[in-house]
């Protein structure tokens, strides 16, 4: 709580600094240099003689510091100049949030000369302003939320210079970034430099003989009022004098020296306003100059051009002098506020200045060589404390001859500390902040106005003050206790002090605290501390305890805050004795009936020994969205804070738990009941301190429940669940025996309202442990209400005797009965599994919330939507999940048959179902978890109702993210398992994923590759599709699948959805969103199938057409595209013209070109499938376009004998109907094979030509036209096979012997040349 002198950062490079000067044997070299602090702390500068040195600030990890190093040192360009002062001016940048862009640093010369620098050291701009040497250069800023504009002011002994931020802060910028051009630091190209002139003010003081003026101070520009500035002005200049009615506003100038040693003048910024009178006679008087000018011959003077100057010079006026003979002003610092200044002198004195008043308000005495500086302080306030923002002003006075550094209060008057120094420092004052910040900006740069350089350790430190030193003794309770907060912060942050010694710590300083609005502060910030200890939180609660009791008033506040106090000392006390419990041998064993032991035994089936299919929990797989999550492992932080937290503190009587913060109830039972269940078991301890805590006891039921409600699910065996049911059920039977009557205080026929909390809390329980829960609870109120009918009179007992269950034991048995199949549901979900055959794509998990409420309550569709995401995730086959259903369902069937016949007859078909269900489907824990569910939820987990699920979600995930196909592949897997019976539920579905997912990247398909005419190229398609050119194929391809799946199910029956009767009404599944689709229209599905089997064409095998969807469809179905797919069309489309159906014919053509690169041929084999696979789609297309096929496959017996594929060829057109265009074609193949055999062989060419001249014009025309009709792909004249080229001719003249032409002569001739050339 008291002053401090703190280290602000470390000098790194101090003792560099004091060689590079020549000064490494002086101890007091310090005062031999000149140097300036950056207001903000980022930047020293040094300076002695020429030479300069810059040190930068940087954060120092290691040490957890700042720390300063030298970064520039260099000398000035004239070495004959001497630097006489410094000042560091940090520049706002626009694109900064924290601290200046950068800072410059002003450097004063003996020549009178200014030199700007960058923080790198570049010199960037120099002008001389007066001939004189500069005594000092400050800077003063604005306050706050004020309008005038910062300056700049240069002191010389005759006049001071002031120059504006506005002006200087915009040419700094401009210098610097044509400095940065010119150096290369940029890629623009570096311009001209451009002379730049400074404009400034120079104000000339009113000097007598022997005046001295060793340093100047500006207060800011102020205007007077006018009786105030009558009296100035008559005793400036005269009684007589004749006086200006309008003040101008001016600046304060305060100079100090000798004769006068404290001199007020005014440096007059405004214009005077000329009365009427003057402006009368100044017109007057130019009249007359004009009139006398013309009588006598004279003109009137020209006036003379003056040359434009930078500054704009003017006499100060005198406002008072302070004159004393014997004393010389030295120095000068001005406060903040710009009220106050300091006075250092040659007498050793200090004196304090009214720069208002002009008048001299305190003299302090024996401080030889002085140092001064201002430091405000503002007042701390703290949120819920009521406080003004008040400010206060401190001296620091430092006495280098002494060592000393004093801190004076202004307010009051009093010395309130001293430090013990080094005698060799120096004491760094600003009064200025960001150049050229605007007003409102929001930059975060908290100002440094006092530093002290100590070079006796190189280090940098700052004063510290608490503003309670400027209070009186009255008014200082708030403000010290608000400096107590603070050091009781810094107490807890130290983390190397012991849990002890803080404890000892913390509780002497919490002693200190007088006020109650700080204490809650104190307890609001401990709250929040998540390594807090109990025993420390203890500590301060006794000691606030202990100040309360000592107040001589009290209040209402008081007595609330006691409460408080009180109700959190219970609450310690209570955690500490859980923590440290007695131990007590422990026996018991809860009865439990059969059902109960049934339902425990599958539950551990299930969760104990979950295999090795489970997936790892990671972040990225499973995203944990249940309230609380149970952690075994007990984390010592937090907890004890989050135990805090849940109670409200405010009653006198008792602590109730705060219901809004159910969330924490699961973490903070854990870890308070950890160690009592673990190793306690002293249940008349927990009695004891229960009843000491006071905490309702319903509460405390709640807590405990919620320790085994998140528990994990450890167990084994049965045994291990029985023996801790019997620790819970102690536990519960122990709360209601402490609760009373209140348990069973309640009619026979009516429902307890104290078990009805618990039933409540159960139905929202998201573990599988709730259903033990319950069926604890359910045995301890049968038990205590047996008790308790035993032990009690009622007359009417005799009529209800015969009764065997009461309406509280049904509501038990209702809700067991509905927590089951939730549980068994939970047990299974809450952990995901993989397929023994994982094949599909995988979506991240989000456990689901289990709780039987969210089941319930979520609609009927909430079971099926997730075991869809379950089976997702398991990355199982679909196919399985249609199988595992079919075979379930013979399995039914045959144990139903055995059932009603009882016959040894229908054993063997049963065995042979379960061989055969064996044999077919090896062993899966995802199938045997799915059959589990299906025996719980039949209605809801159909195959067809999943299916819908699952491929609706990797659709939907796909539409996020279309570059991943897999997931589209995924969701037509799905969908190729459906059932015929489902079929309408598969058709329902398919018009949701058209419209919700596959429309609008299919629609901007079609306009990008219509735009473009082939295959765009990958920038384009991931600017409009966002999916890259590779993957629009394989995405074309899949949508035709699509289709085809839309279309087989167009034909289907009726089918009714079915859900367990328990799912309550909610939000429509989407299922059933699916069957109330209407019928998708048939033309549009087949005008939406020929769209994509064009684009999958054009895609895959990049065929470049011009506009190829006007060109392939008319202007009506271009139209139709992408219109409601369950809507008539309001026109009829037409049927296609012939000129339609030959560009059409002629696309498909070009298509059975392409596909003739996908024939691929090794040595032995020819491998024709995947051409054979797209001429399938090719025809399929023409027959959509009522197109025949016989001209598609002659298309394709040439492209085949073109490519040399004969043998294929020879088998297709023995089954194709030839004609005599077939045959032209073939013959033009066979004369460019025969051409290129007798290119090698001029042998060869003259038994061709011995043949006939009919056949030589044919293959010179063909030689002579390559690209006429067709092309072969050979290429040498080894490739060309005789036999197969005399094949080729006779299949040629089968073609064209039907007509004889000329065609067929040259056939023949052509035959007879391939036999002599075989010959």
């Amino acid at each position: 709580m008291s002053c401090e002198v703190k280290t602000f950062g470390n000098i790194k490079d101090f003792n560099k600094v004091q060689e590079y000067f020549g000064l490494s044997h002086d101890e007091n070299w310090m005062n031999a240099i000149n140097f300036a602090v950056s207001p903000t702390g980022e930047l020293i500068a040094f300076g002695q003689g020429e030479k300069l040195a810059f040190l930068s600030s940087c954060w120092d990890n290691k040490n957890q510091a700042t720390t300063y190093a030298l970064t520039w040192c260099g000398e000035l360009d004239d070495p004959n100049q001497i630097v006489t002062c410094f000042l560091c001016l940090p520049i706002y940048g626009k694109n900064v949030s924290v601290g200046p862009e950068w800072t410059c640093v002003v450097v004063g010369l003996d020549s009178g000369m200014l030199l700007f620098y960058t923080d790198a050291g570049i010199k960037i701009y120099s002008q001389n302003f007066h001939d004189e040497p500069v005594l000092s250069a400050k800077s003063y800023s604005a306050p706050k939320h004020s309008e005038a504009d910062s300056t700049v002011y240069i002191a010389y002994e005759q006049c001071i210079c002031i120059i504006k931020g506005s002006e200087l802060y915009s040419l700094l910028n401009t210098m610097r970034n044509n400095t940065n051009y010119s150096l290369g630091r940029n890629s623009k190209p570096s311009p001209e430099t451009p002379t730049y002139i400074l404009q400034y003010q120079k104000f000339k003081y009113m000097h007598d003989r022997g005046t001295i003026v060793n340093d100047a101070v500006i207060v800011c520009p102020q205007r007077q009022n006018t009786f105030d500035f009558f009296v100035e002005q008559c005793l400036a200049t005269g009684y007589y004098t004749r006086l200006c009615e309008t003040p101008v506003q001016n600046s304060l100038v305060i100079g100090v020296g000798a004769e006068p040693y404290l001199g007020f003048y005014y440096a007059e910024e405004g214009y005077k306003t000329i009365s009427l009178g003057e402006v009368a006679k100044d017109v007057i008087g130019s009249a007359y100059k004009n009139i006398l000018g013309n009588i006598f011959g004279r003109a009137p003077a020209k006036p003379v051009e003056e040359i434009p100057s930078p500054s704009k010079e003017s006499q100060m006026r005198v406002r008072s002098k302070l004159f004393d003979g014997k004393r010389d002003g030295f120095s000068i610092v001005i406060a903040p506020n710009g009220k106050l200044a300091a006075v250092t002198d040659n007498l050793d004195r200090v004196m304090l200045v009214d720069t208002q008043k002009s008048v001299i308000l305190r003299v302090w005495k024996g401080y030889r060589d002085a140092q001064c500086a201002f430091m405000p302080v503002k007042e701390k306030t703290l949120k819920g404390i009521q406080s003004r923002k008040r400010k206060a002003l401190f001296l620091i006075i430092y006495a280098p001859r002494l060592g000393c550094l004093e801190i004076w209060a202004l307010q009051n008057g009093p010395k309130i500390a001293a430090f013990t120094v080094s005698k060799s420092g120096q004491l760094a004052y600003n009064t200025h902040g960001l150049l050229g910040m605007p007003l409102g900006a929001k930059v975060r740069a908290p100002l440094i106005y006092c530093l002290f350089i100590d070079p006796s350790d190189g280090s940098v430190k700052e004063i510290q003050i608490p503003f309670h030193y400027a209070l009186s003794e009255t008014n200082s309770q708030t403000a010290r206790d608000i400096h107590l907060l603070k050091r009781f912060k810094n107490l807890l942050r130290n983390a190397n002090i012991s849990t002890l010694q803080l404890k000892d710590d913390i509780f002497s300083l919490a002693e200190e605290f007088q006020t109650i609005e700080v204490q809650q502060q104190c307890l609001e910030i401990l709250k929040k501390n998540k390594q807090l200890k109990p025993e420390i939180f203890q500590a301060v609660i006794v000691a606030f305890a202990t100040a309360i009791s000592k107040m001589s008033h009290s209040s209402a506040e008081i007595m609330n805050f006691q409460i408080v106090l009180e109700n959190y000392k219970r609450l310690v006390d209570f955690y500490l004795a859980m923590k440290s419990p007695k131990t007590e041998e422990f026996d018991e064993e809860i009865e439990l009936n059969d059902s109960d032991l049934v339902t425990i035994n599958q539950l551990v089936l299930l969760l104990g020994n979950r295999g090795t299919n489970f997936l790892p929990q990671t972040d990225e797989q499973v995203t944990v969205t249940g309230k609380v999550t149970f952690q075994e492992v007990h984390q010592e932080d937090g907890d004890f804070v989050d135990y805090l937290s849940i109670f409200q503190l405010d009653y006198s009587e008792s602590i109730p738990l705060i219901r809004d913060k159910s969330q924490l109830f699961g973490d903070v039972s854990g870890n308070l009941f950890g160690k009592f269940f673990d190793t306690g078991l002293c249940f008349n301890q927990f009695k004891t301190e229960l009843e000491k805590v006071q905490i309702p006891y319903e509460d405390m039921l709640v807590l405990s429940l919620y320790f085994w409600i998140e528990k994990p699910f450890h167990y084994q065996n049965c045994d291990e669940v029985i023996a801790d049911m019997s620790r819970l059920a102690a536990m519960v039977r122990a709360i209601c025996e402490m609760a009373g009557d209140r348990v069973n205080k309640h009619a026979y026929n009516a429902i307890s309202p104290w078990w009805q909390e618990v039933r409540e809390m159960l139905l929202e329980s998201p573990k599988s442990l709730g259903i033990m829960v319950a069926i604890v609870c359910k045995t301890v109120a049968n038990i205590l209400r047996r008790n308790c009918r035993e032990g009690s009179f009622d007359e009417n007992e005799e009529n209800e005797c015969w009764e065997q269950i009461s309406h509280d034991e049904a509501q038990w048995s209702l809700l067991i009965a509905k927590l089951e199949d939730v549980a068994v549901l939970g047990a299974i979900l809450e952990y995901p599994i993989i397929s023994t055959e994982p094949v599909m794509p995988q979506l991240p998990y989000v456990r689901p919330d289990c709780s039987l409420k969210f089941i319930v309550s979520g609609g009927k569709g909430i079971v099926t939507d997730l075991a869809a995401q379950w089976l997702i995730n398991s990355r199982i086959h679909p196919s399985k999940i249609v199988e595992q259903e079919i075979i379930s369902t013979e399995t039914n069937k045959a144990v139903e048959e055995k059932e009603t016949n009882n016959t040894t007859e229908t054993e063997e078909p049963i065995t042979n179902v379960l061989n055969k269900s064996n044999a077919n489907t090896d062993f899966d824990v995802v199938l045997d978890k799915l059959k589990l569910l299906r025996r719980h939820f039949p209605f809801s987990l159909e195959s067809g109702v999943l299916l819908s699920l699952m491929s609706f979600q990797y659709m939907v995930h796909w539409s996020k993210n279309l570059q991943s196909i897999e997931y589209f592949r995924a969701a037509l897997t799905c969908l190729a398992q459906f059932k015929t019976e489902d079929f309408a539920l598969k058709h329902g579905m398919c018009c949701t994923l058209w419209n919700a997912t596959l429309k609008y990247p299919l629609k901007s398909t079609m306009t990008l590759v219509h735009k473009v005419g082939r295959l765009p190229k990958n920038k384009m398609c991931q600017q409009d599709i966002e999916i890259s050119a590779s993957v629009i194929p394989d995405f074309l391809e899949l949508s035709l699948e699509f289709l085809g799946h839309f279309s087989t199910s167009l034909d289907h029956k009726g089918r009714e959805l079915k859900f367990e009767e328990n799912l309550a009404e909610g939000q429509i599944p989407l299922q059933l969103i699916a069957l109330q689709q209407h019928n998708a229209i048939k033309e549009l599905l087949r005008l939406h199938y020929e769209l994509c089997m064009v684009l999958h064409f054009i895609t895959f095998f990049q065929l470049k057409v011009n506009k190829p969807i006007t060109t392939l469809f008319d202007s009506l179905s271009n139209k139709a595209f992408f219109a409601d797919i369950n809507k008539e069309l309001p026109f009829t489309l037409p049927e296609p013209d012939i000129v339609l159906q030959q560009q059409r014919e002629d696309f498909l053509c070009n298509v059975i070109t392409a596909s003739m690169d996908l024939i691929r041929e090794d040595l032995e084999q020819l491998f024709l499938l995947e051409h054979m696979e797209y001429m399938k789609k090719i025809v399929a297309l023409a027959h959509s376009w009522k197109m025949d096929k016989t001209g598609l496959i002659k298309r394709q017996i040439v492209e085949l004998y073109a490519h040399s594929y004969d043998a294929f060829a020879e088998s297709l057109l023995s089954e194709t109907c030839i004609d005599e265009k077939l045959g032209t074609l073939l013959l033009e193949i066979a004369g460019r094979r025969l051409n290129l055999y007798s290119n090698s062989s001029q042998q060869a060419y003259l038994k061709i030509a011995s043949i006939g001249q009919q056949l030589l014009y044919f293959l010179d025309d063909l030689r002579e036209n390559p690209t006429k009709f067709t092309q072969i792909t050979a290429s040498e004249s080894e490739e060309i096979e005789l036999v197969a080229l005399t094949k080729l001719v006779t299949k040629a003249f089968e073609c064209l012997s039907r007509h004889e032409t000329t065609y067929t002569h040259i056939c023949a001739q052509m035959y007879d040349a391939c036999k002599l050339l075989q010959r």
